[in-house]
């Protein structure tokens, strides 16, 4: 080291330095490291033998071979003594180690005083990582908070779907909540309580909630208001000490039930009738199954009409697919072709509701559309042997309500389905679509009926994003979307897979078809389309596809292929379009 411009030597220097806590070194103009204190080599941790003779201060600290940009030893005179920089260390064990470096002007040379600020950085980080915690938390919490409200609000949505009036009342009979069926089939519509809205001043005489809800749960009490009968039944409920109130019209049944009285000959039928009604109002109530429920139906159903052989088939909440199918007195052979006739194209595209006589079972028959409470179908029942006028209006009387249990079922599908959705453009996601995909393989090993793939996937969006923006790459993508969605049936998917890309799934079409479907997009559907993207300028919007059918490929093998198939034709767009290489 070279003797400093001072009257001490360097070792008297050193000791002074070394008296000092803080960790120095000496520079001169030209970097050279001139001495350095042990506190400083500590803070390094390096060994003072491990300089070279000739040692710089950016080699030393930043193991540069060039001055630091920004250097303060550059700097005017004036403005040294406020300069200040930060350094990171590695040490051997894999720590950080920061250094804040302050720089001083000392007799032409300069002091660098080093303070270790690990523990302080170390302090800031972890305080800092709490707060975001919390702020993750309060993220979820008001996430979670509201699902709740949106689930509330869509249970109540399809509480008012119910055909049933239903009341939520208090332990002291007071309405908290009712639905749209009850101002719709009730006589008094503005009662507070649900005697009043029986056209009660009091409690009704004998009523099994007497002794608390806890002790009515699924009993059921009978009134007759303006020549009407109605009959409630009692549900304990899970929230309070309250209960649900389930209020159906009978009077049809009672109705039935005097002629029945008025036939002696037909007693013993008809009240097995109505006890196969309650029965099964009993299980759709307590039994989560619905094939279990259907089943009890079926076979109730069944010992009313004396036949012996049924099918139930129901429809998904996807349009082209099964939810569920039961039979009684039928082989699994002969199920699989009725199937199989149900999922033709005809019937899922409602141009005709029959299923053809060759497909039955059965030489004569019976076929009843199964609707829900909007009146749309929901499935089908077919049942041995033709109808009389008496049997028709006993099936009415069963169908009706059990449409609107599967039709209420339905529903709760449809709304745990808006998980499977993307939250940007309302199309399904990856997941609704594996399970998509999965549901159709099983109908091609069950019943033969092929289905393929097609990748989209748009050009140039990060053209549109970088020149335009997020909100014309938003715009793109959302365009994209609704143009494909429009093109599809209802029996298709279409899911947003990626930033650009889509997946589709073509329910009962070959490989060739998914071409042609392809070349439509293409030739028609996206043809000279564009988006606005600035004042008197567009951005065109262009999409490459690929498609594979199960009918020249293995399922497995589907979403490679036509992603591979996809790729040949962005480049083939690119090739031709050479002007548009940018993506």
């Amino acid at each position: 080291m070279t003797t400093p411009p001072n009257e001490y030597d360097t070792d008297t220097l050193l000791k002074l330095f070394d008296s000092v806590k803080t960790g120095i070194i000496v520079i001169n103009r030209k970097y050279d490291l001139i001495m350095a204190n042990k506190t400083a080599f500590r803070i390094l941790e390096m060994a003072e033998d491990s300089l070279q003779k000739s040692c710089t201060c950016f080699n030393l600290l930043y193991h540069r071979t060039e001055p630091c940009e920004g250097c303060p030893v550059n700097m005017e005179e004036n403005s040294i003594e406020s300069k200040q920089k930060s350094l990171t260390l590695k040490t051997k064990d894999n720590r950080d180690v920061f250094i804040r470096i302050f720089y001083t002007k000392w007799d032409g040379n300069f002091v660098l005083t080093l303070f270790d600020v690990t523990q302080e950085v170390t302090v800031v980080r972890k305080i800092d990582l709490i707060r975001k915690e919390l702020q993750t938390k309060n993220i979820l919490l008001e996430r979670r908070r509201q699902g709740t409200m949106e689930e509330q609000h869509n249970l109540e949505q399809l509480l008012d779907t119910l055909p049933e009036a239903l009341v939520s009342v208090s332990a002291a009979y007071e309405i908290q909540r009712k639905n749209k069926a009850v101002s719709e089939k009730l006589p008094f519509k503005n009662a507070s309580t649900c005697y009043e809205l029986m056209g009660q001043d009091l409690p009704c005489e004998h009523c099994p909630a007497e002794s608390g809800f806890d002790q009515a749960d699924m009993k059921k009490k009978g009134h007759f208001i303006n020549d009407r009968y109605f009959t409630e039944t009692i549900i304990k409920s899970p929230f309070d000490d309250g209960g649900l109130l389930l209020f159906a019209d009978t009077t049809r049944q009672i109705q039935l039930t005097e002629k029945i009285r008025k036939q002696r000959e037909t007693i013993t039928r008809k009240n097995e009738i109505l006890s196969g009604l309650v029965d099964i109002s009993s299980k759709m109530q307590k039994d989560p199954d619905p094939e279990s429920v259907t089943g009890y139906f079926l076979q109730t159903f069944l010992d009313v009409v004396n036949s012996d052989s049924a099918v139930v088939i129901s429809d998904d909440i996807r349009a082209g697919n099964l939810w569920f199918t039961v039979q009684k007195g039928i082989s699994k052979k002969e199920m699989l072709t009725t199937s199989r006739a149900y999922l033709s194209r005809e019937i899922q595209s409602r141009s005709s509701d029959m299923i053809p006589e060759e497909s039955l079972p059965w030489k004569n028959s019976t076929q009843i559309q199964l609707k829900g409470g909007d009146g749309e179908r929901v499935g089908v029942i077919l049942i041995k042997d033709e109808f009389n006028e008496e049997d028709n209006k006993l099936a009415k009387l069963f169908f009706e309500p059990f449409g609107a249990y599967v039709h209420n079922k339905l529903l709760m599908r449809k709304l745990e389905e808006k998980a499977n959705t993307d939250p940007m453009t309302g199309l399904y996601n990856r997941g609704y679509l594996d399970q998509a995909i999965k549901e159709e393989t099983e109908k091609l090993k069950k019943f033969n009926i092929q289905y393929s793939i097609v990748m989209a996937d748009v050009n140039r969006l990060k053209k549109a994003n970088d020149d335009y923006g997020h909100e014309a790459g938003d715009n793109l993508i959302l365009t994209v979307a609704d143009l494909l969605e429009k093109e599809v049936r209802p029996v298709d998917v279409v899911a947003r897979t990626g930033g650009d890309e889509f997946l589709i799934l073509l329910a009962d079409c070959n490989n060739e078809g998914a071409n042609n479907f392809i070349n439509r997009l293409t030739k028609k559907t996206f043809h000279e389309v564009s988006i606005e993207v600035g004042k008197n300028e567009r951005f065109p919007v262009t999409v490459s596809f690929g498609a594979a059918g199960t009918d020249k490929y293995k399922p497995e093998e589907l979403i490679k292929e036509a992603d591979r198939t996809m790729y040949e034709n962005k480049e083939a767009f690119y090739a031709k379009n050479k002007n548009l290489r940018y993506r």
